[in-house]
């Protein structure tokens, strides 16, 4: 295999310089496949019907790949945090669809094939789908009925035709992950385009100049990885046993952060500014405060609130929906499968002090509902904290099941055929809730009600230009932007009768000086003047 991978490298290189210099440098810095024509691979030139064939062809040559795959949190969804797995797998929650665990629908984001329970072997190489980040056709599909194969056969999906997925012809053509392969999972997140992320939508697979300046290709061009380092298959971020910045030393450097971490000091320093005072604010202001004005800038909606409580109402027997429109763009109001919901756009985030760390709550943990509503992961820091700057967020308003005895979040199994418990097929709150708990190894008291939450997610793509940052006024006013934080003093915001009285004293006590000073230099010359004569 190494004789015939050396030949191919051999054959792609030879016949690149043939076509002369410009099309070298195209294959050079286009993609990965720049190095290697996947379709004169020999162990990828036939007909595949199974995907975890595909994985154990790729593993001939990439040896190592799975492994390191294996490792990662996009394998794992999950991570130990204080002695307890916390992550998509095990124990988190939020206030969407609650929870991953026992839904086979959230599993078709999962970067493998077939994780529907906990039969599921985490541990075998070919379960790793190599195709979803890598296929550059934009043909590749995953189906929410299979655990997160791909369509083996045609299939009717939302009342469109969905073509059975040629593998070969995906696996002949892999690459360098782009935009696509990325939002395809990170954009939909939540059950749809934009609704989880208030700054991560399908528009970010070509957004204006005005969108976003980063990935714009009127400028930089930049694809999500450019920021998002990888090493060995672990991509740079947040995770939750990791922080998304793991200091303030500005200046660091990106080569320092290669698969650990991200900032925007990595690559625009402590002091990106011309102007000494705006820098001065980076000292407790994170960047994306000032240089994202509005959350959903583009053309796509987020949403805002989701109040599972009223979920389940039928006419005629049958689910139904309603549809309202949201800042000029029509949207559902309401599902009976899951419930009513505000949408928005160009909605300026609310603001919080964050180091980089969310502490998620699990499904594990008591809540306290007379402290409703409950802050699922909020952001840690505050202002005496030297590493927290001010960080604007989305935070989704929620209304969600719990267990009104044991007082704890209770998970919904959503999706599965008639018997299994499954909300969105049968209706019933009670047995939903029982088989949720079930797949999520979570004691349910039968006894439920709804409780108000808040989910906190971080702002930091589509940033705008320069032009178009947060104004000094927006913050610096009595309506200020700022207002929900109160730990400190805010220039032009807030008043002191003590600060008041001292500065008005020190203003007209300087003005009085002035004119002592300058009636004494009067007497003084007049006084010489005379003494003169």
């Amino acid at each position: 295999m190494l004789i015939f991978g050396l030949f191919i490298f051999w054959t792609s290189h030879a016949l690149s310089s043939e076509a002369g210099g410009e099309s070298e440098i195209k294959r050079t810095v286009s993609s990965v496949a720049g190095t290697a024509d996947h379709s004169m691979f020999e162990v990828l030139d036939q007909e595949f019907d199974y995907a975890p064939d595909v994985t154990e062809a790729c593993l001939e040559c990439h040896t190592e790949a799975s492994k390191q795959v294996h490792k990662t949190f996009h394998w794992q969804w999950g991570k130990d945090v204080d002695g307890i797995k916390v992550g998509k797998s095990e124990n988190a929650f939020n206030n969407y669809c609650v929870a991953a665990k026992g839904n086979a629908s959230c599993t078709q984001c999962h970067a493998g094939y077939g994780w529907r329970n906990d039969d599921f072997e985490l541990d075998a190489e070919e379960n790793v789908d190599c195709l979803v980040c890598h296929d550059t056709t934009g043909t590749y599909k995953k189906s929410a009925n299979t655990s997160g194969h791909p369509y083996y056969e045609d299939t009717m999906v939302g009342g469109k035709l969905q073509k059975a997925i040629d593998l070969k012809y995906v696996a002949q053509h892999v690459g360098e992950p782009g935009r696509e392969n990325c939002l395809a999972c990170h954009a939909v997140g939540g059950g749809g385009n934009g609704v989880k992320h208030g700054d991560t939508d399908l528009s970010l697979i070509n957004p204006d100049f005005a969108l976003d300046v980063h990935m714009s290709p009127e400028k930089l061009n930049f694809t999500c990885q450019t920021c998002h380092t990888e090493n060995e298959h672990k991509i740079s971020g947040r995770y939750y046993d990791r922080k998304a910045f793991i200091d303030h030393e500005l200046n660091k450097g990106q080569a320092d952060r290669m698969g650990n971490n991200v900032s925007c000091e990595s690559c625009h320093s402590a002091t990106p500014h011309e102007e000494r005072e705006i820098n001065n604010h980076t000292a407790k202001v994170a960047c994306t405060s000032c240089h994202i004005p509005e959350m959903a800038r583009g053309p796509y909606l987020t949403k805002l609130s989701w109040d599972w409580s009223t979920a389940g109402q039928l006419k005629d027997g049958k689910p139904f929906t309603i549809e309202e429109e949201f800042d000029g763009v029509e949207n559902h109001s309401y599902m009976s499968k899951k419930g009513t919901f505000v949408w928005g756009k160009n909605v300026v985030p609310e603001y919080r002090w964050y180091k980089g760390e969310l502490k998620q709550k699990t499904l594990l943990d008591t809540i306290d509902p007379a402290q409703a509503p409950i802050d699922i992961n909020p952001p840690t820091g505050d202002y005496n904290d030297p590493d927290a700057r001010i960080w604007p967020f989305k935070i989704h308003r929620g209304k969600q099941p719990y267990d009104t005895e044991l007082n704890h979040i209770l998970p919904i199994r959503l999706y599965g055929r008639p018997g299994t418990g499954a909300f969105w097929t049968e209706f019933d709150w009670g047995k939903a809730l029982a088989a949720g708990a079930e797949s999520n190894n979570v004691e349910f008291s039968g006894h439920y009600g709804f409780i108000e939450t808040n989910g906190y997610w971080p702002i930091k793509h589509m940033v705008a230009p320069a032009d178009d940052a947060v104004a000094c006024e927006s913050c610096h006013s009595r309506e200020s932007r700022l207002n929900g934080l109160n730990d400190f003093y805010l220039v032009g915001r807030d008043s002191n009768t003590l600060v008041e009285y001292y500065g008005a004293f020190a203003i007209f006590g300087g003005l009085l000086g002035v004119l002592f000073h300058a009636l004494l230099r009067i007497i003084s010359i007049r006084r010489r003047r005379n003494n003169q004569k």
